[in-house]
């Protein structure tokens, strides 16, 4: 299946782009949803992204015993039981499912589990995270896009473990919620500095939100063993806003967004701070943005704390009117498909030169769209989609597999068509 990216063609006329709905956040959700799981008597979670990512972790929490019932835009989670289950549990491509799913299981599950899912799910890195739970006994087997756990033989008392988070915060994080569940809690532990560590700061936060005295240091997360329902808004997803601001930025159009913090816990806010440093204006009205553009510089930014906005940036910076250098992208290769690279071929695609240095930084100079070119393969990365939806706003071009967006933002392109002013 193609889509046919549409231009911006009210460029000229500097009209308002038209606000969008924002998804939930997949981060907050499926941290939240865990951390429901495991807390004693009943949760409700307003505001959660509904998505494949999110759809899949639900649909395991149930099978594995967890009451999740679904009304009114909220969920009301009955938590407090160890896992179990014979069926096979369907993860999709949702990293953050297995990761969270795994410590939990290992940890508190009672029998085997067998998970599956997408193939690529299970080429990316799990090593550091089950190092601490083999060495309490569980067992972990995989082939192609299954895989085999067995849990420890007795349940500890707490978890105190030291985590190699270098490929991926995640790895913390799960070990960090499942020990949150524990008598005694945890202490993880790290020596060299771990990857996206605005994640981290993530988990801590709603670690807190679910009564958890979790405190982050700069070498550790203390998790004490403490957890109580809660009832809670779960926030916008800063990372759903991303593509909607980047418009802005290289249409030279206003955008207004909201209901989002500035002082999100989320990473991904550092986006605003970066399209500012390159000419753009922000302005705050209680929890709405408004961003207008043009970008009047390149792009000169550091996402290691923030990797997810390595592709919408490098398709701004594709379209920015002078050369970006963007660091710290060292995870990217290890996501739902290689981002760095990819990245790469987007801009490339739409006409730039794109010079990938080492494993971590890209070098971007914009240049003229070729004449023809074939459609842009997004590699069945949800991201990658959206950052061609960016870069297509000047050139136009085709996309192959549109619905991949759906693992976390599944109206994307309903929101898009809105934005532009092609869907009153």
């Amino acid at each position: 299946m193609l889509l046919s990216l549409p231009r911006d063609t009210f460029l000229a006329e500097g009209a308002p782009l038209r606000g969008v709905p924002l998804p939930g956040s997949k981060s907050v959700t499926n941290r939240a949803l865990l951390l429901a799981a495991l807390a004693p008597g009943t949760s409700v979670l307003r505001g959660g992204l509904e998505a494949e990512d999110t759809r899949w972790m639900r649909s395991s929490l149930r099978t594995l015993g967890t009451e999740v019932d679904e009304a009114g835009g909220s969920w009301r989670v009955r938590g407090g039981v160890r896992p179990a289950t014979e069926d096979r549990l369907w993860l999709g491509a949702s990293g953050t499912s297995l990761r969270f799913l795994l410590p939990w299981l290992a940890l508190h599950g009672i029998g085997e589990f067998h998970l599956a899912g997408e193939p690529r799910l299970f080429e990316r890195p799990l090593g550091p995270l089950l190092t601490p739970l083999t060495a309490l006994g569980a067992r972990w087997t995989a082939e192609g896009g299954e895989g085999l756990l067995r849990p420890v033989p007795q349940r500890p008392d707490s978890l105190d473990a030291e985590v190699d988070g270098t490929l991926s915060s995640q790895f913390i994080t799960g070990l960090a919620l499942a020990a949150a569940g524990l008598p005694g809690g945890g202490i993880l532990r790290w020596s060299r500095p771990p990857a996206s560590p605005s994640y981290l700061a993530l988990t801590c936060r709603w670690l807190q939100a679910f009564g958890c005295a979790a405190a982050l240091h700069e070498d550790r997360l203390v998790v004490p063993g403490s957890l109580r329902a809660a009832d809670l808004d779960l926030p916008a997803d800063w990372s759903g806003a991303a593509a909607f601001l980047a418009a802005a930025a290289v249409t030279g159009r206003a955008l207004t967004l909201g209901p989002l913090d500035a002082g999100d816990a989320q990473g991904d806010r550092a986006l605003v701070a970066i399209l500012v440093a390159a000419g753009c204006e922000a302005t705050w009205e209680g929890t709405r943005l408004t961003l207008r553009g043009p970008l009047r510089r390149g792009l000169h930014a550091d996402l290691e704390a923030c990797p997810d906005l390595g592709p919408v940036l490098a398709a701004t910076a594709a379209l920015a009117p002078d050369p970006s250098v963007l660091t710290g992208l060292q995870t990217l290769p290890l996501k739902e498909c290689d981002r760095l690279n990819a990245s790469a071929e987007l801009v490339r695609w739409l006409g730039g030169q794109a010079e990938v240095v080492g494993d971590h930084t890209l070098r971007i100079s914009p240049g003229p769209p070729p004449a023809a070119r074939a459609p842009f393969n997004p590699r069945n990365d949800h991201r990658m989609a959206f950052a061609a939806a960016v870069g297509a706003l000047r050139t136009g071009g085709e996309l192959e597999d549109p619905d991949c967006v759906a693992k976390t933002f599944p109206e994307f392109w309903s929101a898009w068509d809105h934005l532009l002013g092609g869907v009153p």
